[in-house]
């Protein structure tokens, strides 16, 4: 009735007007519950709105859950449009899940001193040192937004202008100078936007610091402030590794070079539906580590070319081949398994498990006799990873001290893609809302991000682990060796004095 747009549509019926529907000239407005299933199961509509999905039911009484019931109601029409809108809760949430499968779009604005484009985010947001009072944040104004480019103070009265000349833009685009979005846009029919606080003409910079520091002590006003503040889901990290630390691991060796410290080389395959991620890795003293080779692959045959027939060398010419693989199980099951019946001796099957109690990794006989379920002598065997353990133990090397011995390298010119997989993850608190209790598991940062690199990197390490690659010692010293594959890890402390090579049983 306060829209002279909207009111001249409506009709001259006070009876077109109730609590559940509104009638007007060109349409009909329904408004339901989503906990009730007759409401959203009724009628026929084009446009279908949901508000707050995060918070929805997971089902309207006996029936499916009530955003798939008011879904259905839109097939009759070939032009419908569903929108979506919540709060984001967790990573679990409908929301962001949805929220994942867009273009992603956020609501790039440019600096008012320099021009640069950017979306606005908490870690921008500056106030002074010093200060720590909330209620003086707030009342003297003293927060102010941090240019991403220029590093000038952006103030409140700056956002008016700034957010009338923004440009939604899709993950992975840019906007140049002109603003253009450049780069590839996604094509997708599902469109993605996200916002935050930040960005309200009505919340001050200052309310929303002052908003943070009282909530930064509680865990519960925390999350709401992470999730209906600044627009995020909530988790708990404890563990991250940031692209950046990544790229200043970059040696000053070429891709396949084996350097000087290596002394052994491990490998770890992910096997995927119709590819393959391999990473090769070599190990000296003290669990020193270097990237030789990180590639995609599309057929077995190469995978057994990169791993057993491909020699890579030292500078000095010395050769050097994968001395143990370890093949990711998950998929095409059998092909791994026959792969490594035929290079048993230097290559294992293994499958991942977030824990495993009190090992790394523990073995299980996989070829019995079908008489008698024994375990065939010389069989094959699975080998069950603890990747949660592995996973700490390679973002313990990657973030290890300049003095220690276990440092870990990846070869010049790395590509993107390996550090985006390999950075993938990040370990997070998970909290039983129940019971209370909590736990640290390492999950995807994003849904649908690949991680291959990252698992394959794992799978080496754990193949290190196998081969006591712990207990090589300076030049002269004796190192292990590795028997052929028993499942018996007892027997895998055989201990030999020559440097210039692997001796095979």
């Amino acid at each position: 009735k306060l829209s002279p747009v909207l009111r001249s549509h409506m009709t001259e019926n006070e009876d077109d007007i109730t609590r559940l529907e509104i009638k007007l000239d060109r349409m009909v407005i329904y408004f339901a519950g989503a906990n009730s299933p007759a409401a959203l199961a009724q009628k026929p509509i084009r446009f279908l709105f949901l508000d707050e999905t995060d918070k929805y039911p997971r089902f309207s009484g006996r029936e499916a859950d009530p955003i798939k019931l008011a879904s259905e109601r839109t097939r009759t029409f070939w032009n419908r449009k569903i929108v979506k809108c919540s709060t984001p809760t967790t990573r679990g949430g409908y929301i962001f899940r949805e929220y994942e499968r867009t273009d992603k779009c956020r609501y790039f604005m440019p600096c008012p001193h320099c021009g640069h484009y950017q979306a606005f985010v908490f870690a921008q947001l500056r106030w002074p040192e010093e200060e720590r009072d909330p209620e003086i944040i707030k009342d003297k104004k003293l927060a102010w937004y941090e240019c991403a480019g220029c590093k000038g103070k952006i103030k409140d009265v700056d956002k008016h202008k700034m957010t009338l000349e923004g440009l939604w833009t899709p993950e992975r685009c840019r906007i140049d100078s002109n603003g253009k979005i450049k780069g590839e846009i996604p094509q997708t029919a599902k469109r993605g936007f996200w916002i935050n606080a930040l960005y309200s003409p009505w919340i001050s910079f200052s309310e929303i610091a002052a908003e943070f520091l009282r909530s930064r002590e509680s865990i519960e006003l925390l999350m709401n402030f992470v999730n209906s503040w600044l627009a995020e889901i909530w988790e708990e990290k404890t563990e991250e590794t940031k692209e950046d630390k990544i790229l200043e691991k970059q040696g000053d060796y070429p891709e396949g070079l084996v350097p000087h410290g290596a002394v052994v080389l491990t490998a770890g395959v992910d096997v995927q539906k119709d590819h393959f991620y391999i990473v090769i890795r070599g190990w000296g003293v003290g669990e020193e580590s270097w990237l030789i080779r990180a590639a995609r692959v599309e057929a077995w045959d190469d995978v057994i070319a990169v791993l057993f027939k491909t020699e890579y060398k030292r500078a000095s010419g010395d050769p050097f081949k994968a001395r143990l693989s370890c093949i990711d199980s998950g998929f095409r099951t059998d092909e791994v398994y026959e792969l490594c019946r035929r290079w048993r001796d230097v290559a294992r099957a293994i499958k991942g498990e977030n824990h495993l109690s009190g090992v790394p990794y523990r073995p299980t006989r996989i070829d019995r006799n079908p008489k008698t379920g024994a375990a065939i002598e010389g069989g094959l065997s699975l080998w069950r990873l603890d990747t949660s353990l592995y996973k700490d133990k390679i973002t313990r090397m990657v973030n290890s001290s300049p003095g220690d011995p276990s440092q870990w390298h990846v070869f010049k010119n790395i590509s993107e893609e390996y550090v985006r997989q390999f950075c993938a993850e990040h370990k997070i608190l998970v909290r039983d809302k129940k019971s209370g209790k909590t736990w640290e598991e390492w999950k995807k940062k994003s849904a649908g991000a690949p991680n291959h690199y990252w698992d394959a990197e794992v799978y080496a390490a754990a193949a290190a682990d196998m081969l006591r690659v712990s207990s090589l010692r300076e030049e002269g010293q004796s190192i292990p060796y590795i028997p052929k594959q028993t499942d018996d890890d007892s027997k895998l402390g055989g201990w030999v004095g020559n440097r210039k090579g692997w001796i095979n049983r």
